[in-house]
């Protein structure tokens, strides 16, 4: 259990800086909220949406990648022959994610990474998308937190 504990240890302090950094980004980036095309020609407006675009990414392949995993797996002793989806489903029933919600980051986080520059219009919603979830992805976040310190100490 003490390995799990330094694991989960590890994810959460890894999550708790990138959600710092994205914070960062969304204060500079709030004076062109929502973002329109035009915005996407202004170099100090871009280098703050990159910014907030590769926390997001961060956060998101780090909490399916590390995080829930590891939850799972302090949740069940053997999570070997589990699935993704079967880890999703043992963090929804112990209420640490939304039915769905994991599906919402992901198209919102393959529309950010498959979107092509010259789709301005397409890009614009896509980072608006991303903006208006990051409230509702730390929550999720601060829950699986809490779930850890009580489960793991």
């Amino acid at each position: 259990m003490n390995e799990l504990h330094e694991k989960v240890k590890s994810a959460l302090a890894e999550q708790d800086g990138n959600f710092i950094h994205i914070h960062n980004a969304l204060e500079k980036l709030e004076p062109y909220l929502p973002i329109v095309p035009a915005h996407l020609d202004d170099r100090d407006v871009v280098q703050h949406i990159d910014q907030m675009i590769f926390r997001f990414m961060k956060i998101r392949d780090g909490m399916g990648r590390r995080l829930i995993p590891l939850i799972a797996e302090a949740i069940e002793a053997d999570t070997s022959e589990m699935t993704f989806i079967d880890k999703l489903n043992r963090l929804e029933k112990f209420g640490l994610i939304g039915p769905g919600e994991w599906n919402i980051y992901r198209k919102i986080w393959n529309d950010l990474a498959h979107t092509y520059p010259e789709e301005k219009e397409e890009l614009g919603d896509a980072i608006n998308e991303a903006t208006a979830i990051i409230r509702k992805l730390e929550a999720t976040f601060l829950k699986m937190r809490r779930f850890c310190q009580e489960k793991l100490g």
